[in-house]
């Protein structure tokens, strides 16, 4: 499947909504970027407030970060 990202105008949106729709799901899946969104941080959050989320420090982020800016830093585009 190939995948549209399309901006659509207020006025218009419930049409367009209304004719991809009538698609069959096989064939055309329409996806919520705001809803995946919200799942993502819900689930983040979920493992913050249950105690079982990973956290690191601030010297180990510093010490991962230089090791990817000089893994990338002389890569030529």
């Amino acid at each position: 499947m190939k995948t549209i990202k399309l901006e659509i105008s207020n006025k218009i949106y419930d049409k367009v909504l209304w004719l991809l729709e009538q698609f069959n799901s096989e064939d055309l899946k329409i996806i919520d970027e705001n809803k995946a969104i919200k799942n993502y941080l819900s689930k983040e959050l979920e493992t913050i407030d249950n105690g079982t989320a990973e956290f690191i420090s601030l010297e180990e982020l510093d010490k991962v970060m230089q090791e990817r800016i000089s893994k990338y830093e002389n890569k030529n585009p």
